[in-house]
């Protein structure tokens, strides 16, 4: 894999955010390219992967990952890395990248970027990884310098000459995200200057500009604002000091604005690179950042204390003036506390925004009582965050016990929100049983749709969960027997109630019985439904044209 950069050559894009779908689509806006992060579209078949279909036919992609979690002790995750390429086989990026980071050990996730500490224990676990991962995508990644709020006090050597050391051993691309050198640099008191000379700048296949929030005493990387200028200035030197621009893209990812007001800072970006010589580099190194490490820490033993650090929260005392370096102004525990904080302000909202009916019934204080308790005591353990909602009704249900229905109401929510992803199938039509005879009819097994649950309530959840939605005041819960049909068509989730015949029919059809057996235990007062309910069925798409595996 020789290194020429030349034919990688994209220009200047923009991170794509499903709110600017409608824009992009209507408008075509003048971007050379288009950055989608990779978990977003590698675990889902549905309506995203089709609005990514559109965006292809017009612009370049590239790939941009959270969970690769190069840097952890844990074995790479095959599912992972199979998922992963199957993407980029339907994408065909023009380059793929991810994180210098891990994102938790003992198959737990932290949906953090974590940083690691620079020793050569570290180094030489990377670029291993970095070549198993490299050989497994049959291509070059791209890994990017990370925005850090702790340095290790075991590290060895400072975080660019690891870099450098890191992409020249394992020949991998770099990304160099300019807004994360000066917030690390600020954290850490160094010089940015100093730190993008000692990169291979060569080996820079992308840049990211964003903005960041400024507490006075650090700096946290928001992606939620413009660019500040002496990030321009930073930039202007990398493209000097580079003597090319290389494929430059603006990151905003919170409070984001509408599609012009990003279209007007990448402009800027543009404006820049044509003034490269004008810079003005930010003096903010307030003192030297000795690399002196006290003792030896093994890889694993860092990890793992980081991580019961970030998760437990209080309830562990990681003693971080211990392995954290102190910094003028920013103690230790400030410097783990922004990590801690971060892990549980970012499940709570990726869990809370999915119950909206359960909020509405255990009223706003108890239902946000009960998703921080569930945060603090329930663990992630998959790379997509939005599946960390799986594991609320079995908290809600031991949670609140004596509350069926907010267990009921939990489980269907979590239904509802997770059929966004499985794929849409094709339905059986009146084609696929064509020309059948009555024996051959009987012999049929029929398949369910992938995108489809069925459901059953001792409550009314039902009727409550459509009164809530459409702003009425909904009647106290019911203790009803309900049978639900959840699926998904054309990108809307339905829910069709069902009879509990119904709902019985289906749930041995879809156990495998073919027709059959299926219609040897109805009563014969009732096989006059049966046609009644295939039609349905047929007309709502419950039924797949064949099996899904």
């Amino acid at each position: 894999m020789g290194l020429d950069l030349d034919h990688l050559s994209l220009g200047f894009g923009l991170g794509l955010r499903p709110q600017h779908y409608p824009y992009i689509f209507e408008h075509q806006p003048k971007v050379d390219w288009f950055e989608v992060i990779s978990e977003n579209f590698m675990d889902t078949d549905g309506k995203p992967k089709r609005n990514l279909a559109r965006i292809q036919e017009q612009y370049p992609v590239v790939m941009h990952g959270v969970s690769l979690s190069i840097g952890s002790v844990d074995p790479l995750n095959s599912d992972y890395l199979k998922k992963l390429k199957a993407l980029m086989d339907w994408v065909n990026p023009a380059w793929v990248s991810d994180h210098l980071c891990w994102t938790g050990v003992a198959h737990k996730n932290t949906h953090d970027l974590l940083p690691l500490p620079y020793t050569e224990e570290s180094l030489k676990h990377i670029v291993h990884r970095i070549q198993q991962v490299q050989d497994r995508l049959g291509c070059r990644i791209a890994l990017e310098n990370p925005s850090t709020y702790l340095e290790f006090k075991h590290s060895t050597m400072p975080e660019a000459e690891f870099i450098a050391a890191m992409a020249n051993e394992a020949d991998c691309h770099l990304l160099l995200d300019v807004n994360n050198v000066y917030v690390t640099c600020f954290n850490h008191r160094l010089d940015p200057q100093s730190y993008l000379d000692a990169l291979p700048l060569d080996r820079v296949i992308q840049v990211h500009l964003s903005g960041h929030s400024h507490k006075g005493n650090h700096i946290v990387d928001t992606h939620d604002d413009h660019v500040i200028d002496e990030v321009w200035n930073l930039y202007k030197y990398v493209v000097h000091r580079a003597g090319r621009v290389p494929n430059t893209m603006i990151e905003w990812d919170d409070r984001i604005p509408e599609f012009p007001v990003l279209s007007a800072e990448l402009d800027k970006a543009r404006e820049a690179s044509r003034h490269a010589t004008e810079f003005t580099l930010p003096q903010i190194a307030h003192d030297e950042s000795v690399v002196a490490a006290e003792e030896s820490v093994p890889l694993l033993k860092a990890q793992t204390h980081m991580q019961q650090a970030v998760m437990l929260g209080d309830r562990f005392d990681s003693v971080p003036v211990q392995w954290i370096r102190a910094k003028n102004a920013f103690a230790p525990h400030e410097q783990l506390a922004v990590y801690a904080n971060a892990y549980r302000y970012r499940l709570y909202d990726a869990v809370a925004e999915d119950y909206p009916v359960l909020r509405h019934y255990l009223t706003d204080k108890i239902f946000s009582d009960l998703i921080w308790a569930f945060v603090e005591e329930v663990l992630p353990d998959h790379f997509n965050i939005g599946r960390f909602a799986l594991k609320l009704p079995a908290f809600i249900q031991q949670t609140l016990p004596d509350d069926a229905f907010a267990h009921a109401m939990c489980q269907l929510e979590t239904t509802v929100a997770q059929m966004t992803d499985p794929t849409e199938t094709q339905p059986l039509d009146e084609a696929d049983i064509h020309g059948l005879t009555a024996e051959t009819l009987l012999d049929l097994t029929l398949y369910p749709r992938q995108a489809l649950a069925l459901m059953q309530f001792d409550q009314q959840v039902n009727a409550y969960y459509q009164s809530v939605m459409d702003d009425q005041t909904p009647h106290e819960p019911l203790h009803e027997a309900v049978y639900l049909a959840v699926f998904r068509h054309e990108d809307v989730v339905w829910r069709m109630e069902l009879e509990a015949q119904e709902f019985g029919l289906l749930s041995k059809l879809f156990s495998g019985a073919n027709i059959g057996e299926t219609l040897a235990d109805v009563e014969e007062d009732a096989k006059y439904k049966i046609t009644e309910y295939f039609s349905k069925w047929m007309r709502n798409g419950l039924l797949a044209s064949h099996q899904y595996t």
